[in-house]
């Protein structure tokens, strides 16, 4: 872990995230359909851009948190690992209102992220310019296999995702390698991932949260879309000001890792609960994502919590890490 962290923040590295959900929306009626069941704007989407989104019931909860890539003939949805099964169902149920197709296409497909300060170089050999902002799209050739290309940062530094067949996997991870870039361990992509804010469906974001309580209002958010399952809430939401609690970040003393869901207390009393905790080689202790309730998220709070029966401190910080 130590070494792939090290080369995220130093040089390059590859992750190897293709365990995580890939859905194909084909149909004249593809970016309607999405837009109403979403919280960005889907419509405005033109080929080759991208977004983040919330999908969300009726009550304004999050069914899914998802990115966006708009294409011609589909738009492309993104999950993280696990989270495309409670997603899909909701999503068929609506789809038969519209003229649209839906194609779990993960099982068919790739997704290869390459990280770190030194892409622009190494990508001059690969693909050539990079697509200038992030969730921005293009396709292209890794020797003479057909691969999709986005830009994007979960883990905080510039990052490349490759989207490919299946069966031109193994040539197009011989041609990375060829370039000089190594294999990283998920477990570094984790720390990392935690330390820019990018939070996982399943662990920071689940069926209990309202979108606001992410913390992602400015990527996939639009307070200006008009009508779609669940608007009714998020605008309530935002015209009270704020949410009751919210996804911040959490800097463990002694290096101690929590489990996921352990309680965060301040002054004896429960105040919110840890979603994610990694090592952070960088940092040389635990990191984490937690959601505090608001009176408790200024940046510099001390709370508590158990880790293997002892007492430790947690300090909130704001996300990206600093």
């Amino acid at each position: 872990m130590n070494h792939s962290y090290h080369q995220a923040r130093t040089s390059i590295v590859l992750f190897n995230r293709s365990d995580r959900g890939r859905l194909e929306i084909l149909g004249p009626d593809r970016a309607k359909f999405l837009h109403n069941l979403t919280t960005n704007d889907i419509k405005r989407m033109v080929r080759g851009t991208g977004c983040e989104a919330f999908i969300t019931n009726l009550q304004g909860k999050t069914l899914g948190y998802i990115t966006v890539l708009a294409d011609d003939p589909q738009l492309l949805v993104r999950t993280d690992p696990g989270a495309l099964a409670g997603v899909l169902p909701h999503l068929q149920k609506y789809g038969v209102f519209d003229d649209v197709t839906l194609e779990d296409v993960g099982p068919s497909t790739f997704e290869f992220h390459i990280v770190g300060p030194k892409l622009s170089e190494i990508s001059v050999g690969l693909i050539g310019d990079l697509p200038e902002k992030d969730l921005s799209h293009t396709r292209g050739l890794v020797g003479d296999r057909q691969v999709w290309f986005i830009r994007e940062a979960p883990a905080g530094l510039p990052g490349l995702t490759l989207i490919g067949r299946i069966e031109d996997r193994d040539e197009v991870l011989r041609e990375i390698h060829a370039l000089g870039i190594e294999d990283g361990d998920l477990s570094a992509f984790d720390a990392l991932r935690i330390e820019a804010g990018t939070p996982v469906y399943g662990r920071d974001v689940n069926p209990e949260n309202l979108p606001q309580e992410i913390g992602r209002d400015l990527q996939a958010i639009s307070f200006t879309k008009g009508c779609y399952l669940g608007q009714e809430t998020v605008a309530r939401l935002d015209a009270l000001g704020h949410v009751n609690k919210l996804l911040k970040g959490l800097v463990f003393d002694q290096g101690a890792v929590p489990l996921l869901g352990s309680p965060l207390r301040f002054e004896g009393k429960p105040v919110g609960h840890v979603t994610s905790a990694a090592t952070s080689p960088g940092r040389g202790t635990g990191v984490g994502l937690g959601i505090i309730r608001i009176a408790h998220i200024q940046p510099g709070t001390v709370l508590s919590l158990d880790v293997e029966g002892v007492e430790r401190n947690a300090t909130v910080c704001n996300l990206p890490f600093r």
